[in-house]
């Protein structure tokens, strides 16, 4: 390449390299947040722009973009799976109101994606903080104090006041949430330079949520567990709730294929960054590319594995598969 030439190539990139990062921290007017948002659904997450439509239009305009804390594109990106996540929980709640506008209160309706959801009648339930009280130490990951148990607190969320449909519905959202995060690889193979720190800021939005996953299914199945063997009534009534077991068995497989396609999608990346010459490195708590480090959690999330690997978890699984063949054979 003529020396000439080259320097002028390296200040034109310079310039446009310039110009991403002005526009990245440019503001953007709420309904320019509104309109970015929606855009990258589009192309990246159909289901996550459903649910964002969808409550538009049950709860007229509902400001999901104050989930991104500021105002730049960068922001808007950063929470885009929370804005999914969030707004699932409106979702279900409003939908369950429109299907049954009398009993609105009796049920929740939980979308699976694909234009498939699933109403449910709620049935007795214990509050989840009651269960998280025997959970032992060594098994209360991070989420486990907002969700599950709080010795300071009682916990005012649905996953502790609705039992296992409101640690259900935590599932499901998360997973909508998290199909939005690992979608976005291709935001930043299609609109970044695809340096160590571009991907540093992928896999921090994806290793906060991606093993949500394991804590949620441990989370469902210990409430089982345990409401089979202190509340049999309402255990026998919970397997007796076809959609709610349906419901489950969706997530827990729809949510365990997302983890899968994760893998092979970093795997992937780990390759092409390797290829350029950046360092990369992981352990059970850090993903390192060059010097920037991302919490991964796999630790946490291997505890889990293998606590579910033990027959209690397997046997509950197993029932409440039974439970949902001998439904649909009635």
């Amino acid at each position: 390449m003529h020396k000439g030439y080259y320097s002028t190539w390296l200040i034109a990139v310079g310039l446009v390299l310039s110009s991403l990062v002005v526009h990245a921290q440019q503001q953007l007017t709420p309904k320019e947040k509104r309109e970015y948002a929606l855009s990258l659904l589009e192309k990246y997450n159909l289901d996550g722009l459903k649910i964002i439509r969808s409550v538009d239009s049950l709860a007229f305009r509902h400001p999901f973009d104050q989930y991104a804390e500021g105002n730049t594109a960068f922001d808007v990106r950063n929470a885009l799976g929370t804005m999914v996540h969030e707004m699932n929980h409106g979702y279900g709640a409003l939908l369950a109101g429109k299907l049954k506008p009398k009993e609105a209160n009796n049920y929740i309706c939980y979308y699976l994606g694909h234009e498939q959801y699933r109403l449910v009648r709620y049935t007795p339930i214990f509050p989840t903080q009651e269960m998280g009280k025997t959970i032992p130490q060594n098994l209360r990951t991070f989420r486990f104090e907002t969700y599950i148990f709080n010795p300071k607190e009682d916990i005012g969320l649905t996953s502790n006041k609705l039992g296992l449909y409101g640690l259900l519905d935590e599932w499901i959202s998360y997973y909508h949430g998290s199909i939005t995060d690992v979608n976005m690889y291709c935001w930043y193979e299609e609109n970044t330079p695809g340096n160590a720190e571009d991907w540093y800021d992928y896999f921090s939005n994806v290793c906060s949520v991606i093993n949500a996953h394991q804590e949620f299914k441990f989370f469902c199945l210990s409430y089982l567990i345990y409401a089979k063997k202190y509340y049999p009534q309402q255990y026998k009534a919970l397997l007796q709730n076809q959609g709610m077991i349906d419901s489950f068995l969706n997530v827990n497989e729809s949510f365990g294929q997302l983890l899968r396609n994760y893998h092979l999608i970093k795997g992937g990346i780990f390759a092409n960054l390797r290829s350029k010459g950046i360092k990369i490195t992981e352990d059970d708590e850090w993903i390192f590319l060059n010097r920037f480090g991302a919490g991964n959690f796999l630790a946490e999330y291997k505890i889990l594995e293998k606590e579910m690997a033990k027959p209690a978890y397997l046997v509950m699984l197993q029932n409440l598969r039974n439970a949902n063949k001998m439904a649909l054979q009635r």
